[in-house]
């Protein structure tokens, strides 16, 4: 839910093209954060991290950096490899996997060893691609 959140980029164009720098971030990381707090009390039992406020907090804070890490480095890996998005609605769902992946590694157990053999393929396919 959060890729979808964020979109492609929204931030990150608001913070180059506008120069607005940090004054964009702090707001913009703020809200993403509150979003997810937002999805990890509707998802209370998907983690040991939701179970508690402090937990949920911390939680959308990691689904958040790695999240967004994930992201650069899938747009990254996409304009290094030369591919084009076209359409909106695969850059709603490519926005998305990152945040995916960030969430099934926080959740512990089965999810986190597939979400991590899910990330080394994607990586390794890039890797084989480039």
């Amino acid at each position: 839910m959060g890729g979808t959140l964020f979109g492609p980029g929204i931030y990150v164009v608001a913070i180059f093209i506008f120069g607005l720098g940090p004054i964009v971030l702090i707001p913009a990381a703020i809200f993403g954060v509150a979003i997810l707090y937002v999805v990890a009390l509707a998802t209370s039992r998907g983690s040991l991290l939701t179970e508690s406020p402090g937990g949920r907090l911390a939680w959308a804070s990691a689904i958040l950096a790695l999240g967004v890490i994930g992201w650069v480095a899938g747009a990254t890996a996409f304009a290094a490899l030369g591919l084009a998005v076209t359409g909106w609605l695969w850059w709603w769902l490519l926005s998305a996997v990152p945040f995916a992946l960030a969430a099934a590694l926080c959740a512990g157990g089965w999810a986190s060893i597939v979400a991590i053999a899910l990330t080394a393929a994607l990586i390794l396919t890039g890797c084989i691609a480039h």
